[in-house]
């Protein structure tokens, strides 16, 4: 029998990558949504790339489901959750890839998703991928197209609630959701791994902050198509949302924040942020946003020692 044209194409995408993808997934309670998600990136185009799942000791039986049908998949098992970002680099840590692609357990990809999405990366300037994330329920509608954090340090998915007819074109973003991002190893070598005391959220406007710093470009991927189910894991307006992005916003500001445009912009930040905690206060979160501010105000220090190195 003949090879059918799309076999050729998957034939010859398997053999011209000279890269090695780990596709690092961080879990915790998430049984529900493995199956489907590892389902898919079973079924890439490509075949050079393991799955290391990092799980952050789940009371569910999500590691058993993975032993038991993907046997493939590596598992690294933490005794406590040391959340999204430390998980992270418990699986970057065990990695053998020269790309790493960080994803949620609550996505599903598309066939050609990780041959799309490292094609730029054939251009050694670029750090880091971004692919076009859609809602799962709603899969013409954009979850980000990448991330941009403004003049005034609020960081922002873009794209959010568009179509997809819109997001059409590659091109240079500020930064990639870690929910679903590609990075190059060697970027993350020098400019550090996500910051383990985030726990989660803002975990990747500060890594792209420091890729931007450093000069690495990060390219929006339209082709790389990832579905996923916004706010399994915490939740869209969770408490313990609210009381992380109010910390952890402050504290990337802290860490990246150019000087000295960071005095003149302090007052309308301040303002800012003044506004942002009475939208917490009508959601019933104003303790949790509060507390995240204290707490941010209670690791300046810290942040700022971050910084200086």
């Amino acid at each position: 029998m003949t090879e059918t044209r799309n076999e050729k194409r998957e034939g010859a995408a398997r053999d011209e990558s000279p890269f090695f993808i780990s596709v690092v997934i961080v879990n915790y309670n998430g049984a529900q949504f493995l199956e489907r998600c590892l389902a898919s990136l079973g079924a890439q185009t490509i075949d050079h790339f393991e799955i290391i799942l990092v799980d952050n000791a789940s009371m569910d039986d999500s590691c058993a489901l993975v032993e038991k049908n993907f046997s493939s998949v590596r598992i690294i098992r933490s005794e406590t959750n040391v959340g999204f970002a430390a998980g992270n680099n418990l699986g970057i840590g065990a990695a053998r890839g020269d790309l790493i692609a960080t994803l949620n357990t609550d996505t599903e990809v598309e066939k050609d998703y990780l041959e799309n999405l490292c094609a730029p990366m054939r251009d050694e300037q670029v750090g880091a991928c971004a692919p076009l994330m859609l809602e799962m329920e709603r899969r013409e509608v954009v979850d980000a197209a990448g991330i941009v954090v403004d003049a005034f340090g609020f960081a922002w998915n873009v794209g959010v609630g568009r179509g997809t007819n819109e997001f059409v074109t590659t091109r240079q973003v500020f930064g990639a959701c870690a929910g679903a991002a590609l990075y190059r190893r060697a970027m993350l070598d020098e400019i550090g791994l996500f910051d383990d005391d985030y726990f989660g959220f803002y975990e990747d406007a500060d890594l792209a902050w420091r890729a931007h710093n450093a000069g690495w470009k990060t390219i929006f991927v339209p082709s790389a198509r990832v579905y996923h189910t916004h706010g399994a894991s915490f939740g869209k307006i969770a408490p313990r949302k609210t009381y992380l992005l109010a910390r952890n916003r402050w504290w990337t500001t802290l860490k990246n924040f150019p000087l000295p445009q960071f005095y003149f912009a302090l007052p309308i930040i301040l303002l800012l942020d003044a506004i942002s905690l009475l939208r917490a206060a009508r959601r019933g979160h104003l303790r949790e946003a509060w507390r995240g501010r204290v707490d941010a105000w209670r690791g300046r220090k810290k942040m700022w020692a971050k910084r200086q190195s």
